[in-house]
């Protein structure tokens, strides 16, 4: 838990620069979305400034490899009933700190499940330079979307979409 928090930390600067760059931003640099309804009615020249405040918008802590991360944790999935509770606990401890964030800074931040795509195999390229061949890690060309069961799983689709929906309101910054 320690490392993971020493990570959202890291995490959390990385989304003040993101947040903080885009400060000053005046609705001209995409009329369609700031000033004709896309996502605001601006006039022109005007910042976007009070968007990014009070919850109009989110900024997302986006996350990947749930899966892999009880595997290397575990041995196991997170759709092991054993390791279930702390993969729950791993998308509640996310979802808490962006609560916290929020509430400190009136931005609001959100966990966000994504289809990384080419990432996926970045962080699985990434993980095996530093780890090494991890069996059910790195021992395959990606990393498993968010929360959702490795492809490599045995599972029907119905089983799969009720056990994937506990963790879809943790992930609330994005889903299917």
């Amino acid at each position: 838990w320690e490392i993971l928090d020493e990570r959202l930390e890291l995490c959390h600067r990385a989304l003040r620069i993101r947040h903080e760059h885009l400060l000053g931003t005046p609705s001209d640099v995409a009329p369609i979305l700031w000033q004709h309804g896309a996502i605001a009615r601006l006039p022109r020249h005007a910042v976007i400034d009070p968007l990014l405040y009070g919850g109009y918008s989110t900024i997302s802590l986006g996350y990947a490899g749930l899966h892999e991360c009880c595997v290397a944790m575990f041995g196991r999935g997170h759709t092991d009933p054993a390791v279930t509770p702390f993969a729950l606990a791993v998308m509640e401890r996310l979802n808490d700190r962006c609560a916290q964030w929020k509430a400190a800074e009136d931005i609001d931040y959100s966990v966000y499940g994504t289809p990384l795509e080419s990432t996926t195999y970045k962080f699985a390229r990434c993980l095996r330079r530093r780890f090494g061949v991890v069996e059910g890690v790195t021992d395959h060309d990606y990393i498993t979307n968010s929360y959702h069961v490795n492809v490599r799983e045995q599972i029907d689709a119905f089983a799969k979409l009720a056990f994937e929906s506990d963790f879809q309101r943790l992930s609330p910054g994005g889903a299917i």
